[in-house]
């Protein structure tokens, strides 16, 4: 079983643009960690292309809970490849069941204007934080978090994180990197009323990369609730390096259902 994201990132390929990965886990009950999964289905895309293409953007949803004891089966489709970008769409499934459809978008790289409307939010530097222990699921990362001043439900809305297990120096491979961090919180966690739901399994998930990045250094990523309606809830996010340049934009969007009571227990 992987020990690190680098690991996880580790897919072994079995026909021309087809790929698997190895189980989460050997005893786990509880599903695939998104974050993971949408991770994994990013770097298979990204094998599949043309040398000078980099990850610029993502959109996934989540069809099914996977299972973390059963390999996942990647297969990539090539849906372009023009001058300039190229375009992949991935399913990842399991047993013949399709658990998650990816699409990402990559471009050649190429100079331009670089501009960022926000700032940083301020936060104490992660050398003056504790370290917080993590759910095995999360494997090496390192997580620190800084008070904000509000209050939140289980989940913090701004945290600093790293990986500890070098990544190779392959862009796209860090890009994978950061997007496995990405889903490992939830802006909802603020939401008015969230504290009545269950554990908002995500519905689909979008990650905007706006530059390289290294997610071997430390990285802020702050989060902030949007809406909830009709059972779901969308939350927003930026993710900061140290420096305060920002590396990518997310969007994501969970089932935000008050938890019902029957025979007296709250399910």
């Amino acid at each position: 079983m992987a020990s690190t994201v680098t690991d996880a990132l580790n897919l072994i390929t079995i026909d021309e643009d087809i790929f698997v990965a190895a189980p989460a886990s050997g005893d786990d009950p509880r599903g695939l960690y998104g974050g993971r999964l949408t991770a994994q289905a990013l770097r298979a895309a990204s094998l599949t292309l043309p040398d000078d293409r980099l990850a610029h953007s993502m959109q996934c949803y989540f069809m099914v809970p996977g299972d973390a004891t059963k390999p996942i089966t990647f297969a990539v489709t090539r849906e372009r490849d023009g001058g300039r970008y190229s375009v992949r769409r991935v399913v990842a499934s399991q047993d013949g069941v399709d658990i998650l459809d990816l699409a990402a978008s990559f471009q050649r790289d190429r100079p331009g204007s670089d501009y960022q409307a926000p700032d940083m939010p301020a936060a104490e530097p992660p050398s003056q934080l504790a370290p917080v222990p993590q759910d095995p699921r999360m494997l090496d990362l390192d997580v620190r978090i800084p008070d904000d001043g509000d209050a939140y439900h289980r989940w913090p809305t701004r945290l600093w994180v790293r990986i500890t297990g070098p990544l190779a120096d392959d862009a796209n491979l860090r890009t994978c990197g950061l997007v496995f961090i990405s889903d490992m919180c939830t802006g909802l966690s603020k939401a008015p009323g969230v504290q009545q739901v269950g554990i908002l399994p995500s519905i689909d998930h979008t990650v905007w990369i706006h530059r390289a990045c290294d997610p071997n250094g430390w990285m802020l990523m702050d989060l902030a609730p949007e809406s909830t309606s009709h059972g779901r809830g969308m939350y927003t996010g930026r993710i900061f390096d140290e420096n305060g340049v920002l590396l990518a934009s997310l969007a994501q969007e969970s089932l935000f259902r008050k938890r019902e009571k029957r025979n007296g227990h709250t399910r």
